[in-house]
Order: structure tokens, then C-alpha cells, then sequence
């Protein structure tokens, strides 16, 4: 009885870990697109169209971390509503 408890146990935690490193995850994306962003606003010509990718590096940096948060929070409440029903 006590070793299925363990396991189930240690399973929540893998769950939960999981959860963070796919956060995690999606914060690295971001920061990649807000670094690759500030490569070209900072060292290409502002006139240039590379300018408008620069842009859109920032919202798409911007989109991935709202996106990451949302479904970090929606899945530790899934996690949290799982734990109470055992």
C-alpha cells in the first residue's frame, strides 16, 4: 500500500516539474525572439524593411510569453484540482 502511495506520489511531482520546464521553455523562445530582435533593430539600418522584422520579433516575444504563462497557470490548475481528488 505504501509503495502505490510513493509512486503516485513522485509521479504528481514529475507532472508538476514537467509543467515548470515547459514554462520554462516557453520563456527561452521569448527571450530568443526579443534577442534576435534587438540583433536587428540595434545593428541593421532603421530605414531598412528589416526594421518591421525587428517589430515583429518584439510581439511575437510578447505572444509567446503570454501564451507560456496561460498555459502554465491552466495546466497547475489542472494539476492542483487532480491532486485534491485523490
Amino acid at each position: 500500500m505504501k509503495r502505490g502511495y510513493i509512486q503516485n506520489e513522485l509521479s504528481e511531482e514529475r507532472t508538476e516539474l514537467s509543467n515548470e520546464r515547459t514554462f520554462l521553455s516557453y520563456i527561452q523562445t521569448s527571450l530568443a525572439a526579443f534577442a534576435f530582435a534587438f540583433f536587428i533593430l540595434k545593428f541593421l539600418n532603421e530605414t531598412s524593411k528589416y526594421f518591421y522584422i525587428g517589430i515583429f520579433a518584439i510581439f511575437l516575444g510578447i505572444i509567446i510569453l503570454i501564451v507560456g504563462f496561460v498555459q502554465y497557470k491552466k495546466r497547475e490548475k489542472l494539476i492542483k484540482k487532480f491532486r485534491k481528488k485523490i
